[in-house]
């Protein structure tokens, strides 16, 4: 998961809305746990995701794609904290 996390991504308040739609339980001593109805979520994104990520590369060659990410993490990294 650590190549997945980000030094500014807030994980309480990402839990705390999984924890509201019922996704996540906090067991005792503060442990999430995934729901039966998270764990049904998570078949569902993984049942679609295959096409969601087809529609949403559709008409997109490969080395375009690349190419796009590679021009906006520069532009990420341009507008970080020091680049004013």
């Amino acid at each position: 998961m650590r190549s997945y996390l980000r030094a500014e991504d807030d994980l309480a308040a990402e839990a705390e809305v999984l924890l509201e739609r019922g996704w996540l339980a906090r067991g005792q001593e503060g442990r999430l746990s995934i729901t039966d109805a998270g764990e049904e979520a998570r078949v569902r994104l993984k049942q679609h995701a295959p096409a969601i990520r087809a529609r949403i590369h559709r008409d997109i060659d490969d080395a375009d794609y690349v190419t796009a990410l590679k021009v906006l993490g520069q532009m990420i990294r341009n507008t970080g904290e020091h680049s004013v």
